[in-house]
């Protein structure tokens, strides 16, 4: 009889760290940062950012930050060569994402892992 040797392979999970909540989204810097003070779409978010918090669930797609927990944003006119200042925000802090990758420009290279 002949052996067949098999792969399996499973798939990567990718685990969220911070979670998209209301007291985040409340803590977030994002919409002070200068990454994205130019950005019109984030602009336009934060004039309906009343009726996004209503939401339950809220829809990462309405927020206009806490990139560390959604990753890279819907908005296409967010500038990552201006300062990031991810380091000076309370859900940076309370999920030492200092000890996470990536940690910083979230909205560039994705949510912390």
């Amino acid at each position: 009889m002949r052996q067949v040797k098999t792969r399996i392979s499973t798939p990567m999970m990718i685990t969220q760290r911070v979670p998209l909540s209301l007291d985040n989204v409340t803590k977030c810097m994002c919409p002070q940062c200068p990454v994205q003070s130019g950005s019109r779409c984030s602009s336009n978010k934060m004039m309906n950012i009343k009726a996004a918090l209503a939401k339950n669930p809220l829809q990462k797609e309405d927020i206009p930050g806490v990139y560390c927990s959604t990753g890279v944003p819907a908005c296409t006119d967010l500038n990552p060569k201006k300062a990031c200042i991810c380091g000076s925000c309370d859900v940076f802090k309370n999920y030492k994402l200092n000890n996470s990758l990536p940690n910083e420009y979230y909205c560039r290279d994705g949510m912390s892992r």
